[in-house]
């Protein structure tokens, strides 16, 4: 991509530019598209990549990420991108005002990287308006698979989005970015959410309806999409975003599952994987290149929480939560290992290793922590391709599917042994646990549903464990914000009122 003087406050990238922080900067901008380049097939499949690649890397950063050590699935050693405000105990506010240092405010990361591609998937989606307009390669019309690409886009941008904040700016092809008005279109998590969902059906029956089946080139790392795999990978966002968008158990009762489970029965049929290559291992914001979820469990700054460990071995005197600590003594750093877990996968995906090569253990008695961040296991299910920095990651578990469907069954009292076969296809197949069985109660199922989600799909994508747990049985500690207030800057700029979520009384 061409070299520019990006400026972040430019047309469609709904950055405030008044802030001290938001200076010009000279280097390649690599998500911002040159329109005049939007006319040329190749480069236009180029740009397709780029707003993939703001999408992934935005899901995998840091940033939010380790925040979510507020659902217990794994814990933090330290408080980094500003962390510590989600996962503190007792819980707190989140710092939401200006800011010399915005990566390091914990709701500002995820704001400014998806914004950071909405105006180019919008600029794409409007180029199709002309009718002349076509993506010919090869002799090959592309038009409608480029077309459903950028809706996509938007809806796996807006998606991310309302699963994080409570509002947003809801800018869409029918606005204009000069005269955009941002307090009028100031939309709640459910009304963008809407919108991503609409832009994904839209995306979904132009893929049902196109005679190509291959794409002519890659638009995620390690990953062409044919035909099938993009309509299951779609269909499969589909039941993510919704079933994951409620913020309380009282609206998850209200989710239109019926239409969770239309999409995860077209969903996919395999794990979706993506390559671990330069450029796509995360970025918070305009820095920190490389700085993911994944990377932090190969440092040793987040560790598998024993809340989760206590799951998986519930009869095993050492995966006692919270680890206990004697006052004066360190010893609690030679705790055991786990003997007695029924579950295969502690084995396969955590390995041991005692606390005195975790710094993290020297941190219980420091403001906001405690014995709850103890944990003598590490996460190892992808430690070689991080280490070797090649390989492939995943992202969207066949098994994450699976639980998709099975839930949407017990939430409409669907066919039991149905259900009892899509937890077995992970908990039998993968755990080595005995059966769930069609003759159990919707609410046994439903516990063992959820426990697969913890064990099999919510560390592979961590944010999945505070959606799940936000919605869930499992709840959220008193205190625990359930999702983020637009970032303080984007507020003032535009005339708003400042807010927060966190505290006891405040969550939401």
């Amino acid at each position: 991509m061409k070299r520019l003087l990006i400026y972040i406050a430019a047309v469609f990238m709904l950055v405030p530019s008044s802030c001290s922080f938001f200076e010009p900067i000279d280097i390649a901008n690599e998500n911002q598209p040159n329109i005049n380049d939007l006319a040329t097939p190749a480069e236009f499949y180029s740009l397709l990549r780029n707003g993939y690649n703001t999408w992934y890397n935005g899901s995998i950063a840091a940033s939010p990420t380790i925040g979510f050590a507020n659902a217990e699935l794994f814990q933090a050693g330290t408080p980094g991108w500003g962390s510590g405000t989600m996962w503190f105990r007792p819980r707190q506010q989140l710092f939401n005002d200006d800011t010399p240092d915005p990566v390091i405010i914990i709701n500002f990361g995820a704001w400014y990287n998806y914004y950071g591609s909405v105006g180019s998937a919008i600029k794409m989606s409007k180029m199709f308006e002309d009718p002349n307009f076509k993506i010919t390669l090869g002799g090959v019309d592309y038009t409608n698979r480029a077309k459903a690409h950028a809706y996509l886009i938007q809806a796996l941008l807006y998606g991310n989005i309302a699963l994080l904040y409570d509002k947003a700016y809801l800018f869409t092809a029918e606005h204009d970015a000069l005269t955009f008005d941002f307090a009028a279109n100031t939309k709640t998590y459910q009304e963008v959410m809407d919108y991503a969902l609409t832009q994904l059906d839209r995306a979904i029956e132009l893929i049902e309806t196109d005679a190509i089946d291959e794409d002519p080139a890659s638009v995620v790392a390690g990953v062409t999409f044919n035909k099938a795999l993009l309509l299951q990978f779609a269909n499969s966002m589909g039941a993510r975003f919704l079933a994951s968008n409620a913020r309380t158990q009282a609206e998850n009762s209200q989710v239109d599952w019926n239409r969770v489970k239309s999409y995860a029965e077209k969903g996919l049929q395999a794990d979706f994987k993506v390559a671990y290559d330069e450029g796509w291992r995360g970025k918070v914001m305009t820095r920190d290149v490389g700085s993911n979820y994944f990377a932090f469990y190969n440092m040793n700054w987040i560790r598998i929480s024993q809340w989760l460990l206590n799951k998986m071995a519930p009869d095993d005197p050492y995966s006692v939560y919270p680890i206990p600590v004697t006052p004066g003594s360190d010893s609690f750093k030679d705790w055991p290992e786990i003997q007695n877990s029924p579950d295969s996968r502690l084995t396969k995906y955590f390995r041991y290793e005692n606390m005195r090569n975790w710094f993290g253990s020297d941190r219980t008695e420091r403001p906001g922590y405690g014995t709850f961040i103890l944990s003598q296991y590490r996460y190892w299910r992808y430690y070689d391709i991080v280490e070797r920095g090649q390989g492939m990651v995943d992202h969207f578990l066949k098994a994450e599917n699976d639980t998709y469907l099975a839930e949407a069954l017990i939430r409409t009292s669907g066919d039991r042994e149905r259900i009892a076969q899509l937890i077995n296809n992970s908990r039998v197949t993968l755990g080595d646990l005995p059966p769930a069985l069609a003759a159990e109660s919707y609410e046994a199922l439903e516990d063992k549903l959820f426990y697969e989600r913890y064990v099999e799909c919510d560390l592979v994508w961590p944010q999945l464990g505070f959606f799940d747990r936000r919605r869930g049985k499992d709840q959220l500690i008193p205190g625990t914000a359930r999702h983020f207030p637009i970032p303080g800057p984007e507020l003032k700029m535009h005339g708003q009122a400042l807010y927060t979520f966190g505290g006891v009384g405040n969550e939401m």
